[in-house]
């Protein structure tokens, strides 16, 4: 089998980071995070260039070498962190130089040589104030570089190896931080993740440093119960995932350091994780964080970042002048539990068997997660809408309630205009009422006398009780027009015949106009359409302005005493009700207030009539307007539609409406 290339330029981790965050989605939710990020970038360039105009600060020159090739996922982690911590503590300006020897395919000692050289000549003329060296297979690089520079340029190693600490020169000294593999806790953490593991295979190489960690691993192993270890260090790489893919259920692979294979092939621990992980069939685990990403399933392993956040403090100290012999050269075994979300889901290993601070990569993030930004902004807009409708809802309630209310009112001052009004035709109906009952007791007479004739003249009788039974019904209609406008009652519309209303109406003044000499004249067409409307308020309207006519012109000789009903049809088939009288008529001041609430030009008058009258006339889809001229008289017209609520055509209005 051969090898795949691995990732060049950032590791693993970060293309998979990347990919989970290039998504459209991703870009639209952060954005507004990372305007203040946007903001800085664009000043940082402005801010690095007054800095260089400063004459109190210097820019320090710092030279990185990689024993492995630079685009190996640790070593990106690491440089990442280290220039991330110098950037954001120093002081000065940084220059930074990066070299990689890339020693697992250029391992002879001949290319360390020209390498050497290499360095030499293409920093002669620099002033480094610093050089730190990144160094996993072995401390070839600090021996061949030493010659290569000068010795008085602090120098720190950060190395990712079992290997001892090497002596330190006496004309050349160093710092730095040795990071070994934390395999006790890595051993941990199998059992914690799977406890029925009864075989743990060991995979490394036969480099010094290959086979420095094995021992390590060795030692640990015996002290390890029930747990059988193999170690497969003889197998080329080609070689191990086909004997990886076919191990049973109860086995792990624990890959060590992988330098050189068994073949003598150069390799790196990343290119080997790359090619076992995917194949195997049981889980894999890893001791570095730059194996993390490879479908490796985890382990407790070095973490990169505080890795190179430590030696990147180490950088910051020796760059602001403290002497290299007094920072203390750090030797560090702990580890980081890590896993690969993805290789939980493939070997399903539940998460309630992770360590509490375990960290897990490449685990989606839920739609919380992901657009948070948009999810608050969304359920804020939600929110505000739901109050809104509420506040709406209330009002509409509110207002339904209040306009319940004024109809209810406006019920109750029809009705005492009603009473009002049928108290100013007491005394008329009084006179209306006296007619058929003294016509009644009078036929009563006669027909006793008819009686008492023997034999009875029955043919008198008979046309005696006709007039009673007609006088009756007479007394009845007055009295039931009566109690119509005495009663409470809501509007409703009915098909209604306009001409017996006026008819009607005319008959209840008819007695109060008699007594005040006025006289009546009804207009009426013969072809009048039915309307729609409500006969007990219709009916109210006219006796309103029958009773104002005639109140009008109590002032004015009899002779001129002469109200006018006139009924037509339009040519947009409105119906429209004229009621005109010649009295003094109304100031030109007046016109325009006589339909307000509580005017009047009455001494003993409430104000109430015309506008309850313009309420009703409304409420049944029409108009009402006066016209009036000072000294001829009054006429008040009110338009109303055939459609009962349906509203009256323009066209048929008065200009000055």
């Amino acid at each position: 089998m051969g090898l795949k290339k691995y990732p060049s330029g950032i590791g693993w981790r970060q293309l998979s980071q990347l990919k989970y965050s290039l998504s459209i989605p991703n870009l639209m939710a952060g954005a507004l995070a990372h305007l203040p990020l946007v903001f800085c970038l664009v000043l940082l360039p402005s801010r690095l260039t007054a800095q260089s105009t400063n004459g109190n600060e210097t820019t320090k020159h710092v030279l990185m070498l990689f024993s492995e090739a630079r685009d190996l996922p640790g070593n990106v982690l690491m440089e990442q962190a280290v220039r991330h911590e110098i950037l954001a503590h120093s002081t000065n300006n940084i220059e930074f130089f990066t070299e990689s020897l890339d020693a697992s395919r250029f391992p002879d000692r001949r290319h360390y040589d020209l390498f050497g050289d290499y360095i030499k000549n293409k920093y002669a003329g620099q002033n480094l104030d610093l050089v730190m060296m990144f160094m996993a297979r072995n401390f070839m690089l600090a021996r061949e570089t030493r010659t290569a520079l000068p010795t008085n340029i602090p120098s720190i190693y950060v190395v990712l190896n079992d290997l001892e600490i090497p002596s330190q020169p006496e004309d050349y000294h160093f710092t730095g931080i040795f990071q070994r593999s934390d395999i006790i806790g890595t051993i941990r953490f199998i059992f914690r993740l799977q406890p029925e593991t009864r075989r743990i295979i060991v995979v490394g190489g036969v480099s010094p440093a290959d086979q420095t960690t094995m021992g390590r691993i060795e030692e640990v192993a015996r002290s390890v119960d029930g747990v059988t270890f193999e170690f497969w260090t003889n197998r080329p790489v080609n070689e191990l995932c086909r004997a990886a893919s076919a191990l049973p259920s109860d086995t792990v692979i624990l890959l060590g350091g992988v330098q050189r294979d068994a073949a003598g092939q150069p390799f790196s621990s990343a290119q080997v994780a790359q090619v076992l992980a995917p194949s195997a069939s049981v889980p894999v685990y890893v001791l570095g964080e730059g194996l993390m990403g490879s479908g490796a399933l985890g382990g407790s392993v070095v973490n990169l970042d505080s890795l190179g956040t430590g030696a990147g403090d180490q950088a910051l100290r020796l760059l602001e002048g403290v002497p290299v012999r007094q920072i203390r050269i750090e030797l560090r075994t702990n580890g980081t539990a890590m896993v690969d979300w993805r290789a939980l889901q493939r070997w399903d290993i539940k998460l309630r068997r992770l360590p509490p601070d375990c960290v897990i990569l490449y685990r989606p993030r839920s739609l919380w997660e992901e657009h948070r930004a948009l999810i608050l902004l969304f359920a804020a807009f939600l929110l505000a809408q739901a109050l809104t409708i509420v506040a709406l809802l209330v009002q509409r309630r509110q207002q339904r309630r209040a306009e319940a209310q004024i109809e209810r009112q406006r019920t109750e001052l029809a009705h005492v205009a009603r009473v009002s009004t049928m108290g100013q035709l007491a005394s008329a109906l009084t006179h209306e009422m006296n007619q058929p009952l003294g016509a009644i007791l009078r036929n009563a007479e006669a027909a006793e006398i008819y009686l008492q004739n023997s034999p009875p003249d029955l043919k008198e009788i008979r046309a005696i009780l006709a007039d009673i039974r007609r006088d009756d019904k007479r007394a009845g209609n007055v009295i039931d027009r009566m109690r119509a406008l005495y009663q409470r009652k809501s509007m409703a519309l009915t098909r209604l015949d306009l001409r017996e209303l006026v008819e009607d109406t005319i008959a209840l003044i008819r007695s109060d106009a008699d007594a005040r000499h006025v006289r009546l004249a009804v207009n009426i067409p013969s072809a009048l359409p039915p309307i729609q409307a409500d006969r007990v308020h219709l009916q109210q309207v006219l006796l309103n302005l029958l009773l104002n006519g005639m109140d009008a012109m109590m002032t004015v000789s009899r002779a001129r005493r002469s109200l006018t009903i006139r009924v037509t049809e339009t040519r947009n088939g409105n119906v429209q009700v004229a009621v005109s009288d010649h009295g003094t008529g109304l100031a030109p001041e007046h016109a325009s207030q006589v339909f307000e609430p509580f005017f009047t030009t009455k001494s003993n008058g409430m104000g109430m009539g015309l506008a309850i009258s313009q309420t009703i006339i409304a409420a049944h889809g029409g108009e009402i307007w006066v016209d009036s001229k000072g000294g001829e008289g009054t006429t008040f017209t009110f338009l109303l539609p055939p459609n009962g609520l349906q509203k009256v055509k323009d066209g048929d209005l008065p200009a000055n409406l």
